[in-house]
């Protein structure tokens, strides 16, 4: 069994984080595990990527355009600009938030508006699993649990073979014992996001 997983996103929405935590539940299940980032601007705001692949041995940390079994966007303009990288019939991991880039706000240049950006994901993947993710983890009183949510929404894919509860442990793990409540909230609201959906 193999997955290679490409997250995108921007600085200051958890990206690292998140990966780091997908790395450490695949050890947790028996996976040998390779990940590697990208990072753009290095500030907030900036352009983050980062490759997660496991499998029984992993030879490289970076996935090949075009060979990523699951793209994980924390919005939408970094995902469909991360699509190249998502096989044929690949799944999305879609936070429906739409963040305009900042070019957009000081120019004359039009941003993609969101059902333009949804149509052009949806036309790249076999499946996208839409989370409003902003909307959950205001419903659990954080914004800062997003990533969390999409963690959880990426756990219930049919294509992950990482155990549930390798991910709750590295989530234990990773965050403050005053936290750690809070994010396996969000973990499970993410999970229910895919079952119901």
């Amino acid at each position: 069994m193999r997955l290679d997983v490409v997250f995108s996103g921007v600085g200051g929405q958890g990206v690292v984080v998140l990966s780091d935590i997908f790395c450490e539940a695949a050890l947790l299940s028996g996976f040998d595990v390779a990940k590697a980032e990208v990072h753009g601007m290095a500030q907030r705001g900036g352009s983050i990527v980062a490759h997660a692949r496991l499998a029984e041995k992993v030879h490289a940390p970076l996935i090949e355009r075009g060979k990523a079994d699951v793209l994980v966007g924390f919005e939408m303009l970094e995902a469909a600009r991360a699509l190249y990288m998502l096989k044929q019939q690949g799944s999305v991991v879609l936070n429906t938030k739409y963040l305009p880039p900042n070019s957009t706000m000081i120019s004359s240049a039009k941003p993609l508006d969101h059902d333009r950006l949804l149509e052009m994901i949806q036309k790249g993947a076999g499946r996208v699993y839409q989370i409003d993710a902003i909307n959950k983890a205001e419903k659990l009183g954080s914004f800062l649990v997003v990533n969390t949510i999409l963690l959880g929404a990426l756990s219930a894919l049919p294509e992950n073979p990482i155990a549930k509860k390798s991910f709750e442990e590295a989530i234990s793990k990773r965050f403050k014992e005053k936290f750690v409540k809070l994010n396996l909230q969000a973990f499970e609201s993410g999970r229910d996001s895919v079952v119901l959906g």
